[in-house]
């Protein structure tokens, strides 16, 4: 069955394109140079359709602009749409309709925000990010513009708290730092413990990964806001493994596991489909006394990169990747003794990862608001009550 995939072109040049491929891309009618920024508005094209053979060349869109920017998108093969909201959820802001290929529609973003789209044919989805030439301190992202750990959907990272004695689950609903209201979320049975947050079945909501550490097995709970609405197993992780994040890696949509051996360092990235394992790819070893404390797109490149923990030094090391490949790193700010990175989510809603830190000792959890690799600010979270801790962002 074919399927829909946005590929942003800037990014090329860092995909690993072999040349024929990159000749029949350009034979596509779109451009696969990068666009530099401009100091007036500028266009940005993004592809839209699936190549037989080409598959894999092909990515979700995420591409960032600044208001006054054009999004404009370029139809690969017919039968699809670019259409604002989620999949099943339009919010009205464009509609380009069901088109054919060599069609094109154009669209203006004026405010700052994250603005998801999806194809009404097939339910694909992409996202444009439009954000400030001139960073601003807290800009709000429009209702409905909701984050991979966004439970309630008003656009804001929620945490997911799991208590080890009980295995009770609760979302704390957050605004920024802020701990707004409290739900109860469904109880793993025992021997199960929630391992993860991402969008399995791409229906707008949050699902729970659980993992049980006796038999490797894992498992994902769909669900509705902390209402658990429906579960199927996932596959079984090899002696040795722990999945120790969720991301889309290889941008084609989907959530895809991210493996850590703690005995050998070695990543594998699992790329997933739903709940189907269809692929996987070695990651860069982690040296020794490092851990990956989480996954975020430090660098606005579109590609979620690692961030790394040593808990002796308390150093932070961000490990900027392309799909499963270590490309470069920075040094990011180093933590106070007693704590340790407990997430990365956009709090603030800036476009840019943040930190969030947790203190054992004191239960205290603070968010460090980062640019990239730089510590800019931080401010106090919640307290969490004794025999819980966060499990996601």
């Amino acid at each position: 069955m074919k399927s829909l995939k946005f590929f942003k072109p800037a990014l090329a040049t860092t995909l690993g394109i072999d040349s024929s491929r990159l000749v029949l891309l350009l034979a596509t009618a779109v451009s696969l140079i990068g666009y530099p920024k401009p100091a007036s508005a500028a266009t940005v094209n993004v592809a839209i359709g699936y190549l037989g053979g080409l598959g894999g060349d092909f990515y979700r869109s995420s591409v960032t602009i600044h208001p006054g920017d054009q999004v404009k998108w370029v139809w690969l093969t017919s039968g699809h749409s670019t259409t604002s909201g989620r999949p099943g959820m339009p919010n009205g802001i464009w509609n380009s309709g069901v088109r054919s290929q060599g069609a094109t529609f154009t669209h203006t973003f004026n405010s700052v925000g994250t603005f998801p789209y999806y194809c009404i044919s097939d339910g694909q989805a992409g996202r444009v990010i439009v954000t400030n030439a001139t960073p601003t301190p807290t800009p709000t992202p429009p209702p409905g513009t909701a984050t991979a750990d966004d439970f309630n959907d008003d656009g804001k990272p929620d945490f997911v708290l799991y208590n080890s004695s009980t295995h009770q689950t609760a979302i704390w609903y957050m605004n920024n730092n802020v701990h707004v209201a409290t739900a109860t979320g469904p109880t793993p049975p025992g021997g199960w413990q929630v391992v993860g947050v991402a969008d399995f079945n791409r229906d707008g909501h949050p699902d729970y990964l659980l993992f049980s550490s006796t038999s490797r097995a894992t498992v994902i709970w769909y669900m509705d806001n902390n209402v658990r609405i429906g579960s199927t197993s996932g596959p079984t992780l090899p002696g040795g493994w722990t999945v120790e994040a969720l991301a889309d890696v290889n941008l084609d949509g989907s959530p895809d596991y991210l493996l850590f051996n703690a005995n050998t360092g070695g990543t594998v990235v699992w790329y997933m489909r739903n709940n189907v394992h269809i692929g996987a790819a070695p990651g860069p070893a982690i040296p020794a006394g490092w851990t990956l404390a989480g996954v975020g797109d430090f660098n606005g490149d579109g590609h979620p990169d690692y961030l790394l923990f040593n808990a002796n030094s308390g150093a932070t090391v961000i490990w900027y990747m392309n799909n499963n490949v270590h490309v470069t790193g920075a040094y990011g700010p180093t933590l106070p003794a007693g704590w340790s990175v407990a997430g990365v989510a956009d709090f603030n809603g800036d476009g840019h990862p943040d930190y969030l830190l947790f203190n054992e000792a004191t239960r205290a959890t603070v968010i460090w608001y980062m640019n990239n690799n730089i510590h800019v600010t931080g401010a106090n979270g919640p307290i969490l009550p004794a025999g819980w801790s966060v499990v996601a962002p």
